[in-house]
């Protein structure tokens, strides 16, 4: 089915990191963008960090339409969808990170599996032609010094990872028995602006300012840092062309070892001391994803590597008065500082 250029797209999590970034992108192709976001903090973001950001995250946003409220709500979700009729829609309202879902099992499961069954409904019900859904490197578990292409059987050893390989399992099945098509993206070790203090690179970044240290859990583990400008590129491609029922990773396709990204962040600070200690055995061990897939059908290949996307991350960091509001930041550096 040939799509019109302007399509009508929702975007679950639109408020969220990856979720505003990608409504950004289709915005600049005239798509009409419909929002669904309940302001999650995951009993992990505080108010004074959580608020403004979602602020500039709605800036970038500029929804043409937006619903507030859970999508584990059918009722809710009903009415959205029914408002709304999507010609396709983005699911990228999730739970960012595996220690999360250890945390709140009961309220991930929810968040990851029954709503998902829900949203899959709807798309069937509502005629949506594709549904691309947001996935995870973290559903491959342990890499064993492998670089894995999408036809690696995935392993996960986390339930987080098991969440998201049942949601591409879940995409799949409603694909066979209810003709819904879909795409399923694996994202890793997302960073960038607008990010709340939750991944490797902000909370090194945190640490480097507020106590002078920067703590490397196993210094030889490599991650595949993507820029979330790249992965909003990779997943707007994807929702906006033809191409259907395929899974791609959407990474940089180039593992770094994080001491690598702690050493950037001392040499653009000119501080932060940096200590090593072994590999934290609940995340599994990863590196490089093989991304040439995306590269080649998606026809894009990500530019931004982390000597270039982690002094941009610095910079948006030392611009954010709430940060200098709340967090004991080292005097030498003052609010608008550049590096």
């Amino acid at each position: 089915m040939q799509m019109e250029n302007n399509m009508r797209i929702l975007i679950l999590g639109g408020y969220g990191f990856i979720g505003s970034h990608i409504a950004q992108e289709l915005k600049k192709d005239d798509h009409v963008v419909g929002v669904v976001d309940c302001y999650h903090q995951y009993y992990t973001f505080p108010n004074w960090e959580y608020t403004p950001i979602l602020s500039q995250r709605k800036s970038i946003t500029k929804a043409d339409k937006e619903y507030i409220g859970h999508i584990e709500n059918l009722q809710f979700m009903e009415s959205a969808f029914a408002d709304f009729k999507p010609d396709r829609v983005i699911h990228v309202a999730t739970y960012p990170n595996a220690k999360m879902v250890k945390r709140n099992v009961a309220d991930a499961t929810n968040n990851m599996v029954t709503a998902t069954a829900y949203i899959l409904d709807l798309c069937v019900k509502y005629k949506v032609d594709k549904i691309t859904f947001a996935s995870s490197s973290m559903v491959y578990g342990d890499f064993n010094n492998q670089i894995p292409n999408e036809e690696v059987i995935p392993k996960p050893n986390t339930l987080y990872g098991s969440y998201k390989r049942q949601g591409e399992l879940m995409c799949k099945i409603w694909h066979r028995e209810y003709g819904l098509d879909y795409v399923i993206m694996r994202p890793s070790a997302l960073y960038g602006e607008k990010d709340a203090i939750v991944r490797v690179i902000s909370q090194l970044l945190k640490n480097a300012l507020t106590t002078g240290t920067m703590t490397v859990q196993g210094p030889d583990n490599k991650l595949d840092f993507s820029n979330v400008l790249d992965v909003a590129k990779y997943f707007t491609f994807a929702t906006v062309n033809e191409i259907r029922n395929e899974t791609f990773n959407c990474t940089r396709g180039n593992g770094r070892k994080i001491i690598e990204a702690a050493e950037i962040i001392k040499a653009k600070l000119g501080t932060g001391e940096i200590v090593t200690k072994p590999h934290d055995d609940f995340y599994p061990n990863r590196d490089t994803l093989n991304s040439d897939k995306a590269k080649s059908l998606l026809n894009f290949n990500p530019t931004i590597d982390i000597e270039e996307g982690i002094p941009s991350y610095i910079n948006w960091f030392l611009k954010q008065p709430f940060y200098f509001k709340n967090l004991d930041i080292n005097p030498k550096f003052a609010l608008d500082t550049k590096i």
